[in-house]
């Protein structure tokens, strides 16, 4: 890993701020890693919600409930 020894401070609105939490949660990072990410141009792919409900849907529907991330 690379090490990073340098800093970058903005001021955002209590807006933006849950904005792109929200938007790095979705992309399965943390918001820093997701700004690195952004600000380099890098194309997040975001997961379409009405896909990921197909593919749980169609798993509950074929019984297979391992797929869901059950335990026990």
């Amino acid at each position: 890993m690379k090490k990073r020894t340098c800093d970058i401070h903005i001021r955002v609105t209590e807006q933006e701020k849950r904005r792109m939490e929200a938007r790095a949660k979705r992309a399965g990072i943390g918001l820093s890693a997701y700004l690195r990410r952004v600000g380099v141009g890098e194309e997040l792919a975001q997961p379409n919600p009405a896909e990921l409900f197909d593919n749980l849907e169609e798993g509950v529907t074929h019984g297979h409930h391992e797929d869901l991330g059950h335990q026990g």
